[in-house]
């Protein structure tokens, strides 16, 4: 089979997956849910991503603490296919669908990683009152909207798209990137929730000084958004800071789920490289 013929096959069953697709209250995610306590850590991905991005914070933020489940989002592997809109309106409401089925109820610590951390803006800011707290991984800005360039065929680097052969779920994710920010930005006005802004300070190869600049002002202005937030960023990390430095994800998830900090079994004030993250509104963890 050719590639033209391969390329068209693929297109019609991507077609036909996205017309079989479920009402929100009925799609089934492929859910990990450990643990037991009064709160429940909920992971939301990036573009592109599992809940197999969590794998190795998930068992440290949950051990001998908290409740945490990580999904997959409706259209990757392992959930039920998704159809109609990928904004954070339709999202929230399937998320929560699920954590209804589930009899998982509120209060909530949302950690939210790129384009998931958009999604649990909305999330926060639309149902403040299930909300026990916010961790921001690098978070897509509402005004960002990520774009796809058919120019190129490289994986996501966290500014921007640019895969030739994507899978459906994730051009209808990036097509609807821009909703899903005006849907954050449209929101109320978010309370004074506990809230950790974790930023990266390496950006992807090639990225500019401007272009870094600006990163680092859209986290600004999703700190600000949050009243009381606390910034971090976190020295040493690329976008995946939950691969880069899982310490600082972990300590940020522990500390809103009302749990102990991981004791390392080395002298006090920890490694080389990983002090304690200093309370200011904004630090630096290096």
């Amino acid at each position: 089979m050719n590639l033209l013929i391969r390329l068209q096959a693929l297109s019609l069953c991507m077609v036909c997956t996205a017309a079989l697709a479920l009402p929100s209250e009925t799609l089934h995610h492929r859910v990990r849910l450990q643990g037991h306590g009064p709160r429940t850590v909920i992971f939301e991905s990036g573009l592109g991503d599992t809940l197999d991005v969590w794998k190795d914070v998930q068992p440290l933020i949950t051990a001998g603490c908290t409740r945490t489940l990580a999904y997959t989002r409706a259209g990757y592997l392992g959930s039920d296919p998704a159809g109609g809109p990928r904004d954070s309106a339709t999202i929230v409401a399937e998320l929560r669908a699920e954590l209804q089925r589930r009899n998982i109820a509120p209060p909530y610590v949302l950690v939210g990683h790129s384009l998931g951390g958009l999604y649990m803006q909305y999330f926060a800011r639309n149902y403040p009152k299930d909300v026990a707290g916010l961790v921001l991984v690098d978070s897509t800005h509402w005004h960002q909207g990520l774009s796809l360039a058919d120019a190129a065929n490289t994986p996501y680097a966290g500014r921007s798209a640019v895969t030739l052969f994507m899978p459906w779920i994730m051009r209808r994710e990036l097509s609807d990137s821009s909703a899903a920010g005006e849907q954050v930005h449209a929101s109320p006005q978010a309370l004074a929730l506990p809230t950790i802004v974790l930023s990266s300070t390496r950006g992807p190869a090639g990225e500019t000084p401007a272009a870094r600049a600006l990163a680092a002002r859209l986290q600004d202005e999703i700190a600000a958004d949050f009243p009381g937030a606390r910034h971090v960023r976190v020295d040493d990390s690329g976008h995946y800071i939950q691969r880069d430095r899982p310490d600082v994800v972990v300590d940020a998830a522990r500390e809103l789920a009302g749990c102990d900090a991981i004791k390392d079994p080395v002298p006090e004030g920890g490694p080389p490289g990983r002090p304690a993250v200093d309370p200011t509104a904004v630090v630096k963890v290096r």
